[in-house]
């Protein structure tokens, strides 16, 4: 006889032993429950951060921005075909209902005829409607006019 051939099996699942099983199935689900309302509560935390920080970073008046798509386009187009100016560099600005560029153009020294061939650079007012943007442009002639959604 082996000596499993000994053991009632009556003792071997004892009452106490089937409560047990119980009590660890129970503080099992517990711990689940509690793991879930952790994480859920976590990810809330991680939403609203998300939001605020998402709220905080979005351009307010007067903020350099990047250029909507084709706008920058746009504005070079206006410089070289309307005011006959070859645009260096653009910077944007958020100015709410439109967009407020400082841009540099090549000074032109040797055309004398023109005295706005010498100012080097200008503010333009971009603003889009029915898909197309419609760009005003004038020289900066001094400190003053340089403000951004001025």
């Amino acid at each position: 006889m082996g000596m499993f051939d000994e053991i009632d099996e009556t003792e071997a699942v004892a009452g106490d032993d089937k409560n047990r099983l119980f009590q660890t199935h129970k503080k099992s689900s517990e711990i689940s429950r509690r793991y879930l309302k952790f994480l859920g509560g976590f990810a809330v935390i991680v939403i609203i951060v998300g939001v605020v920080i998402g709220y905080m970073t979005l351009p307010r008046m007067g903020d350099t921005v990047r250029a909507p798509k084709g706008l920058e386009e746009a504005v070079r187009d206006h410089f070289l075909l309307k005011e006959k100016r070859t645009t260096t560099d653009i910077s944007f600005y958020y100015c709410e209902t439109y967009y407020w560029a400082r841009v540099g153009v090549e000074k032109r020294p040797d055309i004398k005829t023109n005295p706005l061939y010498l100012i080097e650079s200008y503010k333009a007012r971009a603003a889009q409607g029915d898909g197309n943007w419609t760009i005003t442009a004038e020289p900066i002639k001094g400190p003053e006019m340089d403000v951004p959604c001025g």
